[in-house]
């Protein structure tokens, strides 16, 4: 396989977002010359992508890869950057993004600039905004599908990428797509919105089921079931109605309960269920949002090397024994056949340049030139013809990336935790790379019998490993003992991806790290004696209970003296360092809602005043263009009291329209406004125009203020 020219795939760079990328680098500038707060440049760089890491002085990139699809070319790309501005690797996440670590700042830009030529962006990975679009891997390729949902998975990101309503939302809100019927590969129920293929018998047409209100972190739920089936013209309207909900009604105060889970708990689901129906009602649907309806092809995916010469395997591969285990745990059929679904298992999720570009010569030899990221940290191939299954694996062994077991007991998720996340607590990755070690020898034993266990660990209650969606879920903590810090595990136990049958799993009893490995081996042994004839581990353990279980390992909770043991006080992975808890350290998984400039109504005063002189002077245009951000300006004042601080004059008319007219704390004469003030802005401009805004302008500048009146009394 000849390596391919990275450059071979390559796009101009949209005036948008090289425009975005500009002012980014601007903003950096100002931000290095005290010109932007520390606040509102940390609002931007989220928005974007870019997060503080626990070390100082460098970023975690995150990567936008909707539905986790990459083309060779792309995954070039992200190799190519990996080296030019990061460490070397990227790390998938369960989130199906690419992340980056040891960025410098300054040479973010330019990064961007490179993923973009290859149509990659880093917007809105982050941020109080709709985070990656997720979907299952195998979705268009799997022999049991109801349908390929990745075009509307990508007609619901285009949708809603930069789109001002879900820009300065209270808190980040997940989406994603499943389109088999039995099976749960994307997480269905634990999403704000999760959407699974149905098609109606009685006519064929194609639909939704829809859950909505899900969520993992410190304080989990599982969606409700909002309807089993919704036409798929209904997706966009719908979704964009209950993001305007969330948006307007939605936590901004109080941060760690500002998650739409909180406001359906807090409206109860009856009455979320009424507004967003009514919101759905009064909605103006543009025909251009299921124009991609259009354009679906109703079949499945088809392969691409029909006929395609492949390159021969080594000899060796039939004669290796690793290779039959390989293709029995990694390998199932595809929709078509004659063609296989390949899963490549990405231990802890860490990919090294070289692998990713050997990766994406394998995909162009031996499959369609894609390759998809799982919610499980792993790469999926698809349609591999079988006779190339052979060359395939002997390529994949040669890059490092051969081990089988793929998405089963012996795969464990883990988040980066305290290596590089400021909110890590433990090293989850530390843990995993202790316990994926005795798969071989203390834990191999189990391998075959509990091949769809699953084990995650997460470094903080944030859940990013969804641990609380796990077999057996770690969740790092700490524990204090004769003055000293111990690094520890919360265990957690029963939970599981099953669509509709998903289930939390349940709090069981806070263990030292250094135990943990010993106390999943007691939990396997405790199932093998108590399950009942074929009772799944989670149901054992659930029919257990925590409180005999916690008894069951309690001798694990006892800590040694730092004299008698001072390995026990240092976490896995990290026998060298002393284990601490950072102090005053604060993360940016909840980013942030407000600057701490706060405007005031005397910066609108002075552009009614400019606009003013502007239209004396016969400059109508300009005169139109400031009475426009003499509204802004009007609007940000209430906004800035509710907790909201738009990034833009657009956005911020916008919030205003959803967040007081709608809410009837004002006029609803000023309903629609973002059309109407924009027409005023965009249109030809002339006197009569001019004089009709500035009216309209001091108006709307008086009602604001009666708004913030009410607001402040």
């Amino acid at each position: 396989m000849e390596p391919k020219d990275m450059d071979e795939e390559t796009v101009a760079l949209p005036e948008l977002v090289k425009d975005e990328i500009d002012e980014f680098e601007h903003q950096i500038s100002e931000y290095r010359n005290g010109k932007i707060s520390e606040v509102k440049f940390q609002k931007i760089r989220l928005q974007l992508g870019v997060y503080a890491q626990r070390q100082e002085g460098v970023q975690m990139q995150r990567i936008k890869i909707p539905y986790g699809k990459l083309s060779s070319a792309q995954l070039r790309k992200l190799a190519d950057v990996s080296d030019k501005y990061a460490s070397g690797f990227f790390h998938l996440t369960t989130r199906q993004d690419a992340q980056l670590y040891y960025v410098n700042l300054e040479t973010v830009p330019d990064m961007m600039r490179d993923l973009a030529s290859a149509g990659i962006t880093t917007r809105e990975a982050c941020g109080n905004t709709i985070r990656n679009v997720t979907a299952s891997p195998i979705t268009g390729a799997s022999p049991t599908e109801t349908f390929d949902v990745t075009p509307y998975a990508e007609a619901f990101k285009e949708f809603m990428l930069r789109n001002p309503i879900c820009q300065n939302m209270g808190r980040k809100f997940k989406v994603c797509f499943e389109s088999n019927p039995d099976i749960d590969n994307a997480g269905v129920r634990i999403h704000d919105l999760g959407f699974r293929a149905r098609v109606r018998e009685e006519d064929g047409k194609r639909g939704f089921q829809v859950h909505v209100g899900g969520g993992l972190g410190a304080s989990p739920s599982l969606g409700h079931l909002w309807t089993e089936f919704m036409p798929v013209e209904e997706m966009i309207p719908f979704s964009a109605s209950v993001v305007r909900v969330f948006d307007r009604y939605g936590e901004r105060k109080v941060r760690m309960k500002a998650r739409m889970k909180f406001l359906v708990r807090k409206l109860g689901f009856d009455k979320f269920r009424e507004v967003v129906e009514e919101e759905r009602a009064s909605l103006e649907i543009d025909p251009s949002w299921n124009d991609y309806l259009k354009e679906i092809d109703q079949e499945h995916e088809t392969p691409r090397l029909n006929g395609h010469d492949l390159p021969e395997a080594p000899g060796w591969v039939e004669d290796d024994p690793d290779f039959a285990e390989w293709r029995q745990k990694n390998v199932s059929p595809a929709g078509v056949d004659g063609y296989s679904i390949v899963n490549v298992r990405v231990l802890l999720g860490d990919v090294p340049s070289d692998t990713a570009r050997a990766l994406a010569d394998m995909i162009d030899a031996f499959a369609d030139s894609s390759i998809r990221i799982t919610i499980q940290q792993n790469f999926v191939i698809r349609w591999v013809p079988d006779q190339a299954i052979p060359s395939l694996y002997a390529g994949l062994k040669e890059t490092g990336v051969s081990d089988s077991g793929a998405d089963t007991f012996e795969d464990v998720t883990a988040c980066p935790g305290a290596d590089t996340c400021r909110l890590g607590i433990t090293s989850a990755k530390g843990l995993a790379t202790k316990l994926t070690s005795m798969m071989g020898n203390g834990l191999g034993k189990y391998k075959e019998t509990l091949g769809d266990l699953r084990i995650k660990i997460s470094g903080c209650p944030n859940a990013c490993a969804q641990h609380v969606s796990a077999s057996i879920g770690f969740q790092g903590a700490s524990i204090t003992r004769e003055g000293r810090s111990v690094p520890a595990e919360m265990l957690f136990l029963g939970g599981g991806l099953y669509g509709d049958d998903s289930r939390l799993a349940m709090p069981v009893t806070k263990i030292p790290t250094r135990n943990a490995p010993k106390v999943v081996e007691r939990l396997l042994e405790i199932y093998e004696r108590e399950k009942e004839d074929g009772e799944h581990f989670d149901l054992t353990m659930k029919r257990l209970g925590a409180k005999y279980i916690k008894e069951a390992v309690s001798e694990f909770n006892t800590i040694p003296s730092y004299e008698d043991d001072p390995d026990f006080y240092t976490d896995w992975g990290h026998e060298e360092e002393k284990f601490a808890v950072q102090q005053g350290v604060r993360g940016e998984c909840a980013g942030v809602t407000v600057e701490e400039k706060i405007p005031v109504f005397a910066d609108a005063e002075r552009r009614l005043e400019q606009a003013q002189a502007l239209f004396l002077h016969g400059d109508y245009e300009a005169c139109i263009n400031e009475l426009y951000l003499a509204c802004s300006d009007s609007a940000h004042v209430p906004l800035y009291t509710k907790l909201v601080d738009p990034f833009t004059p657009e956005q911020t008319i916008w919030e205003f329209e959803n967040l007081v007219v709608r809410t009837g704390e004002t006029d609803d004469k000023w309903l629609d406004i973002s059309r109407k003030f924009s027409e005023y802005r965009d249109g030809d401009a002339s006197a009569s125009k001019a004089i009709e805004f500035l009216e309209v302008a001091k108006s709307f500048y008086s009602d604001c203020e009666k708004v913030q009146e009410q607001l402040t009394a």
